[in-house]
C-alpha cells in the first residue's frame, strides 16, 4: 500500500465538497493542488475547506488557494474556511490575502 502524498484530501457529499489541507504545503505541491482543486469548482457545490492541519504554507500554495477562492466566488459558490490554523492565518494576512479568503477572526 502507497503513501498518500496529495497536499489535499477531498470529500464529496450531495451538497457539499470537503477540503482537508495537509500540514506542509509548498512550491512542489502547488501544481498538484491545482490539479485537485479544479475539479471542485466544476462540480457546483458549497465549498468547505479545512485548514486546522495547515502548519507551513508558502506563497506559491496559498496562490494556488487564492485563486481557487476567488474562481469560487466569481461562480457564486459558497465558500466556507473551517478551522485555520494560526500558521494559515499569519501567512495570509503577511501576504495580503486575507481579503480574498475571507477568513474571519
Amino acid at each position: 500500500m502507497g503513501i498518500n502524498t496529495d497536499p489535499v484530501q477531498i470529500e464529496r457529499s450531495a451538497t457539499t465538497t470537503q477540503l482537508r489541507l495537509e500540514a506542509a504545503l509548498g512550491i512542489t505541491d502547488a501544481h498538484r493542488l491545482h490539479e485537485l482543486l479544479s475539479p471542485a469548482l466544476l462540480a457546483g457545490q458549497s465549498i468547505a475547506i479545512h485548514a486546522e492541519r495547515v502548519e507551513r504554507i508558502d506563497t506559491a500554495a496559498l496562490q494556488v488557494l487564492a485563486c481557487f477562492c476567488r474562481t469560487a466566488h466569481e461562480q457564486g459558490l459558497t465558500l466556507t474556511w473551517h478551522e485555520p490554523s494560526p500558521n494559515m492565518r499569519q501567512t495570509a494576512q503577511l501576504l495580503g490575502l486575507e481579503s480574498i479568503f475571507e477568513i474571519t477572526p
